[in-house]
């Protein structure tokens, strides 16, 4: 998906689910949804930090062939 489709699915997504909504509702969901988010970007880090770093890897292999 391109990056304009899913700009335009994300706009969709929002206005769909902010139809019929109080702003009090509007409010709670943009906290909700701002924390997953949030949550979800920390996992990612974490997951990425914890993987092994394949450059370092190289340069090992590297060190140790010479």
């Amino acid at each position: 998906m391109c990056p304009e489709e899913l700009a335009a699915l994300a706009a969709s997504l929002a206005i769909a689910i902010a139809k019929d909504k109080t702003t009090d509702e509007l409010d709670l969901l943009a906290v909700l949804l701002s924390q997953i988010s949030s949550t979800i970007a920390t996992i990612s880090v974490q997951k990425s930090n914890l993987e092994p770093d394949s450059s370092t890897e190289e340069n090992s292999a590297v060190v140790a062939g010479q």
